[in-house]
């Protein structure tokens, strides 16, 4: 039985072709895969040709830049905001969902980089916000940076179901977002409502203890509940939530258990509507080079940080739910 096609996040961007192409382990290419024969299903310019062009290398590379911190916003003692300065264009290309760059202190060396989801972006007056919560030696080394960090990126394999967020319009969605998930759930909304879509948010503080994004929503016509979805009472509000069959999308933004706990409603009560998960696995070079982020679906490894994949699959496979 022939592997399905892989869908690489990278395809067509100032990124592709990747290392993986000098390596032949392309993705997307089946040339560049080793083979003698084009069997790709890319519909964009030649991946192949590309490379050819570009003299038989990867074709750009994500450079690190120290970045200016305009603004540090202190929510708890876990939890902080950073403005920072970025080119223009970066910013332009992390105002997509699943964004995320790699973050450390100015004074860290490379191995301190850690992933971290845009918040917000502002392609305009060139700057980005992140949220952290201080969970270990590489988050609390940013907390520690007064002026600069240093940051790497656009990357945009945080979450799984890009073509359901990007091409629905005019229709009824679900978002649900706890903890820490809610920062990358602010560019999510806001594509779907620039896309006329209606939408439900369901937030639980989690393990933050705040509804830290409402400013950024305040300005938008949107359903907003508050609640504890671990609860009793939550449940029931998820349950009915999800049992709309008018819905057409449903975002989960959390941990995999929260994945596995929607998917199961889904399955019960409405089995139509489109699904898109944050990508929780390990992500370490974001380049699919190190293997750390790799699961496998069907018996074929796929490296997570590049792929897309369908979310309904891999839950039901325990692949997210690890």
């Amino acid at each position: 039985m022939a592997s399905p096609r892989l869908e690489c996040i990278d395809i067509g961007s100032d990124y592709c072709p990747c290392y993986l192409a000098e390596l032949n382990e392309c993705i997307v290419c089946s040339q560049l895969q080793g083979k003698k024969f084009c069997d790709c299903n890319w519909k964009g310019v030649c991946v192949f040709q590309e490379f050819v062009w570009a003299k038989w290398k990867a074709k750009a590379k994500r450079d690190t830049i120290v970045s200016n911190i305009i603004d540090k916003q202190k929510i708890n003692e876990n939890l902080f905001i950073l403005t920072l300065s970025v080119p223009n264009k970066m910013a332009r290309d992390l105002n997509e969902p699943g964004s995320y760059v790699f973050l450390r202190n100015e004074l860290s060396p490379s191995f301190f980089d850690t992933p971290m989801s845009i918040m917000y972006a502002d392609e305009i007056n060139g700057f980005v916000k992140v949220a952290i919560q201080i969970n270990g030696p590489k988050t609390s080394l940013i907390n520690l940076s007064e002026k600069r960090v240093c940051i790497r990126g656009p990357y945009w394999n945080g979450l799984f179901g890009h073509k359901y967020i990007k091409g629905l319009k005019n229709s009824k969605c679900l978002v649900i977002l706890r903890g820490i998930a809610q920062a990358p759930g602010v560019i999510v909304i806001n594509k779907l409502y620039r896309n006329n879509n209606k939408i439900t948010v369901i937030i639980d503080k989690g393990k933050t203890g705040q509804f830290f994004i409402s400013q950024y929503l305040d300005q938008l016509n949107l359903n907003i509940i508050t609640t504890d979805i671990l609860s009793a009472e939550g449940q029931e509000i998820l349950k009915n939530a999800i049992a709309d069959n008018d819905l057409k999308l449903i975002y989960s933004g959390g941990s995999d258990e929260q994945h596995l706990n929607i998917l199961n409603y889904m399955d019960l009560y409405n089995n139509e509507a489109y699904l898109a998960v944050s990508n929780n696995n390990t992500i370490c070079c974001g380049e699919g080079i190190c293997g750390s982020c790799e699961v496998q679906i069907d018996g074929q490894k796929v490296r997570s940080c590049k792929v897309q994949f369908d979310a309904k699959r891999a839950i039901e496979r325990r692949i997210l739910y690890a």
